[in-house]
């Protein structure tokens, strides 16, 4: 066949596959990542046993993974695994040449993979190469090295040099004389909740109707991961001063002086149902933890086939319909609460609505009603996005409906315990000295602005919904700017006990009708140390009005957030701005400092 038309019909491929991807773009990253050798998929499994939340990477946007350092950092081979799709001649970058490859071998069937331009390694160079070659177009491959690579460090006019002051690993919690009768408190933590999701829970609902519970309008996270937010909840501390920055530095928190020692110093019985920190169990032997009486967490958070640890027994849960893990989690809740000695502090964690977006069995086709999708979602125009969101492509919006649908069927469940535990305490005549606090740990993009997972700094990864029922003064809506670092000073001064260096304010002067507090904004971070994510470090200040954002790269975002509240609009770099961005530069710095 002459090669002008073989140029004809790829440049037809090219346009017809343009438009289907149009439609599925999902297809892009799925041929390449579905098409992995045994030992790059064995590889990428062990990564998401280390860490739960690059599942939703691997599931729906693996184009934000850096499967170079996965399949380096986790092959089991004794030379790291190589992964350079669209890369045919080995040199590193994905280019015309490796075009040219693919051209010359188009529709025969090859033994030598990738070096032919059978980049999905079935034997046949066909349009699905060209698929993975075009998604990878421009992109530089690292030669694999077994030397572990670290993340960049920000450039010189960005890098924020904050003050690391790691909890001392001895300090004993002091806590001042406590009074005679103090309030019951109950911590209820959900998993990846988006903020929107609350009114899909109709019993808290009915619950915020009543006087003394508190809604929180802007609410964020300092880190909007697992295992950092849960941290800053029982310390109070940013995660610069934690250093617990991701979802593998749970080594790196004081389990010997945090909230929880402090209770239960100061005479609290303290317990923990459900989810504790993630990799908790990894290089290391099961245990209590310091300060907790009942201590009942998952080895790995699941919905079926898990295990809970109870105070060194292992109970094995299998794939029954009374095995999913929100209900068995909210018995042990309930049973809990209903012979608690006060005061006590229960910590119930469940692992719901994080993926896999599993309801429970009688909520498997429960009507929640249509699927609204923001404007922020598919974004049309992000040229004034950084570099890293213009790469990214449209995402498969049924796909996403049906994930935000599961996820409001998820919160069925919770709900329902919510109620239960509720009850609960009515009965035993607890509510008049009982504070619940309702918190997710941090939110999650569905292809808002064309991402997906939890990592980002829009308010669509950071905002969380807070709610406190506080029995001692009249509910409402509260509009302050408050994050999960004030979850632990709020706690504390409700219990009477003191906390090692809090960063984060008592929200309990607000509960008390207080109009605001001494705050200067929020900090919102991403320090990038786990290469596994392919997303760049960034760091950023929220204000009533303004949030202003600096990343790795030296770019910048500035959203005004009174007249563009999904974030479409960024301002940064304009002339008329350049004061403002001078100030808020400051006031971040100040708050990376403190």
């Amino acid at each position: 066949m002459p090669k002008w038309i073989i140029f004809i019909f790829s440049a037809f491929i090219s346009f017809t596959l343009f438009l289907y991807l149009l439609i599925n773009p999902k297809l892009i990253y799925a041929v390449s990542i579905e098409n992995l050798t045994q030992a790059q998929q064995e590889a990428l499994n062990k990564a998401s046993l280390a860490d739960e939340d690059l599942q939703e990477l691997i599931d729906y946007a693996p184009d934000l993974l850096n499967l170079e350092y996965i399949f380096r950092t986790y092959s089991a081979q004794s030379s790291p695994l190589a992964y350079n799709p669209g890369d045919a001649n080995g040199d590193g970058k994905v280019d015309g040449l490796d075009y040219v490859i693919w051209l010359n071998n188009y529709n025969k069937t090859v033994t030598n993979g990738a070096a032919s331009g059978d980049f999905d390694i079935n034997g046949k160079v066909d349009g699905l190469d060209y698929v993975i070659w075009l998604n990878n177009y421009h992109k530089i491959f690292p030669t694999p090295t077994p030397t572990l690579t670290t993340s960049p460090s920000p450039s010189a006019t960005l890098t924020p040099n904050p003050t690391i002051t790691p909890t001392p690993s001895a300090s004993p919690n002091l806590s001042p004389t406590p009074s005679p009768v103090r309030p019951n408190i109950v911590l209820i933590i959900s998993d990846d909740q988006r903020y929107e999701s609350l009114k899909k829970m109709p019993y808290l609902n009915q619950l915020l109707a009543t006087n003394q519970w508190s809604k929180f309008t802007n609410a964020y996270t300092n880190v909007s991961l697992c295992c950092p937010s849960r941290v800053a909840m029982l310390t109070g501390q940013y995660s610069h001063h934690t250093l617990v920055e991701d979802n593998l530095k749970m080594r790196l928190f004081n389990e010997n002086d945090n909230l929880v020692t402090g209770l239960h110093n100061s005479g609290y019985n303290t317990a923990l149902i459900g989810k504790y920190l993630n990799g908790w169990t990894i290089n290391k032997p099961l245990n209590t933890p310091p300060g907790w009486d009942v201590f009942t967490p998952f080895t790995v958070a699941a919905y079926y086939n898990y295990k809970l640890y109870n105070h060194g027994v292992l109970t094995s849960y299998a794939a029954a319909e009374s095995d999913y893990s929100t209900d068995v989690l909210g018995q042990k809740a309930v049973d809990y609460l209903k012979t608690a000695k006060q005061p006590f502090f229960l910590h119930f964690s469940p692992f719901t609505p994080h993926l896999p977006y599993t309801p429970a069995p009688r909520h498997a086709n429960a009507d929640v009603g249509n699927i609204i999708l923001t404007p922020d979602f598919n974004e049309a125009d992000v040229s004034d996005k950084p570099a890293w969101i213009q790469a990214l492509p449209l995402r498969n919006q049924i796909l996403k409906e049906d994930i935000i649908r599961n996820q409001y069927r998820m919160l069925l469940s919770l709900d329902e315990w919510i109620n239960k535990m509720y009850l609960t305490l009515d009965q035993r005549g607890l509510l008049s000295n009982t504070v619940i606090i309702f918190i997710g740990d941090n939110s999650i993009a569905h292809g808002e602005h064309r991402f997906i997972s939890k990592i980002c700094g829009y308010d669509i990864c950071n905002q969380v919904p807070l709610l406190i029922r506080f029995p001692f003064t009249s509910g409402g809506n509260i509009n302050n700017l408050v994050s999960n670092i004030d979850i632990a000073p709020t706690i504390a001064e409700i219990a009477q006990i003191s906390l090692n260096k809090p960063d984060g304010l008592s929200l309990v002067p607000l509960l008390r009708g207080q109009s605001t507090l001494n705050r200067n904004g929020l900090l919102i971070r991403w320090a990038a140390q786990d290469p596994a994510y392919n997303i760049p470090a960034f760091w950023g200040i929220i204000k009533w009005n303004w949030k202003y954002m600096e990343l790795e790269t030296g770019e910048k975002e500035l959203y005004n957030r009174l007249t563009d509240p999904y974030e479409l609009n960024n301002v940064a770099g304009k002339p008329e701005n350049a004061q403002l961005e001078i100030a808020l530069h400051n006031d971040l710095m100040s708050l990376l400092n403190q």
